[in-house]
């Protein structure tokens, strides 16, 4: 067998000055990092940069080199810094789906061999079919440091115990969370999804023997929470007491927190500010960016969330999520220099309607204040409105709270919440508990007419 690792392009690592942890109160995981001055954050991305540019001709990195190739980058020395970024063609998933399926198994777009990785795994594929990812020991380092200065943000600190229920095996998140909180020196108790109400009682179960410091925090949060209930279970006394859960926006605006695993897991989180996420800044470019012409936008605007990752063996270049962020770089009263981020949702998940053009979690939110829809969880869809039917009113469909007898009274409550906060024409079709499909992961929230 060649020796592949001997030609693994050397990473350096900043590691933290939290290696140990003797001093638990202090604000930040990595001060120096997360308070470095501006120009040397930004004389350190201009290095980085450079770097990812001469490993994807030196090594190569075939896919990334012809994008370089093609808008007439031929080495490093054509980037003089992060200011060159938008001459860089933009990467999307499905080109990352067709490198893989031509040049099998993992693509010709990765920085190292497949070899050199010590883990493997897959994203959900819930846009499509789910794309190979791979990360060296130096790639995971990156990603548990990233996601101890998240954690440390939110008050987690070592000797907590925490849980979660991502799902296992080939899907990548779940044993990168665990990885995370062990790295921080806390205590992961990993549960199954609740798929079903079964898997849903074996996690508040144990729960019950081993509870947890902070309450399970995910997509499946509300899903727990109703089988707690069929179960005649306090949720407080199942790890779900909600009064202990991290606040992470004060006007409803979500912050920026990851671009996915196959890019970055844990790219930055809400300082006790609660005004936008600080980005990893010496990680991770990101970028607001015009979809139509592939150039930057000016902080405040919304744009496609385009990230290039360096210091990482595995890095991507200018990969564009095809969801919606803005930037804010002004200074925050936290002390933290990195810039902060807003997520605004999934382009694919737009709903354009009556002139006008909302995401899930503008639904979402006006929706959770009505208490006839939102016992003992919050379930719902929004029907896509039929090409040529956007001027009829959106239609929305929510379950009734358990005890809840008047729909009529559930309809016209979830109705008046949702034009008051939308500005737009609503039906609510309010159904019986337990109407909608159920999801132990991902619920899907847009359905089609």
């Amino acid at each position: 067998m060649p020796d592949l690792l001997a030609n693994l392009p050397p990473v350096t690592l900043r590691r933290s000055s939290a290696e140990s942890f003797h001093d638990l109160e202090r604000a930040r995981y990595d001060e120096v990092t997360q308070t470095m001055p501006r120009d040397q954050l930004r004389a350190h991305q201009d290095e980085g940069l450079r770097d990812i540019i001469t490993r994807t001709f030196e090594r190569p990195v075939p896919f990334f080199q012809r994008k370089l190739e093609s808008a007439g980058i031929a080495g490093a020395d054509d980037i003089t810094s992060v200011d060159d970024l938008d001459r860089i063609p933009i990467t999307i998933k499905q080109e990352l789906r067709d490198s893989e399926a031509e040049s099998p198994p993992v693509g010709d777009y990765r920085g190292t061999d497949l070899r050199q990785n010590v883990r493997i795994g897959t994203s959900t594929g819930t846009t499509g079919t789910p794309t190979i990812m791979l990360w060296t020991r130096p790639d995971l380092l990156v990603e548990m440091e990233a996601a101890a200065r998240v954690f440390w943000r939110q008050g987690i600190r070592p000797g907590m115990i925490l849980t979660h229920a991502h799902p296992a095996y080939l899907y990548g998140g779940g044993l990168m969370l665990t990885n995370a909180y062990e790295h921080l020196g806390c205590l992961p108790v990993w549960v199954p999804p609740p798929d079903t109400d079964e898997l849903g009682e074996v996690g508040i179960k144990m729960w019950q023997r081993v509870a947890p410091d902070k309450p399970f925090m995910g997509f499946a949060t509300a899903r727990f929470f109703e089988i707690a209930g069929k179960l005649g279970i306090d949720p407080k006394d199942a790890g779900l007491d909600f009064s202990k859960m991290p606040q992470l926006t004060r006007d409803g605006q979500m912050p920026l927190m990851t671009s996915g695993a196959e890019c970055m897991a844990y790219l930055g989180s809400p300082c006790g500010e609660l005004n936008g996420a600080h980005v990893c800044e010496d990680w991770a470019l990101v970028q607001s960016v015009d979809p139509d012409t592939g150039q930057s936008l000016p902080d405040g605007q919304w744009g496609h969330l385009v990230v290039t990752t360096i210091g990482r063996d595995n890095f991507m270049l200018r990969y564009d999520l095809e969801e919606a962020v803005k930037l804010d770089r002004s200074p925050c009263p936290c002390g933290e220099t990195s810039l902060r981020g807003w997520w605004g949702g999934r382009f694919k998940d737009l709903i354009a309607t009556q002139g006008r053009s909302f995401m899930l979690f503008d639904i979402e939110n006006p929706l959770k204040r009505v208490p006839e829809v939102g016992e003992p969880a919050l379930e719902w869809v929004v029907v896509r409105p039929a090409e040529g039917a956007e001027d009829a009113p959106l239609l929305v469909r929510a379950e009734v709270s358990d005890g809840v007898t008047d729909t009529d009274r559930a309809e016209r409550a979830a109705t008046d919440a949702l034009e008051t906060a939308l500005g737009v024409r609503v039906t609510v079709e309010v159904l019986e508990r337990g109407a909608l499909p159920r999801s132990g992961y991902k619920a899907t929230r847009v359905v089609d007419a």
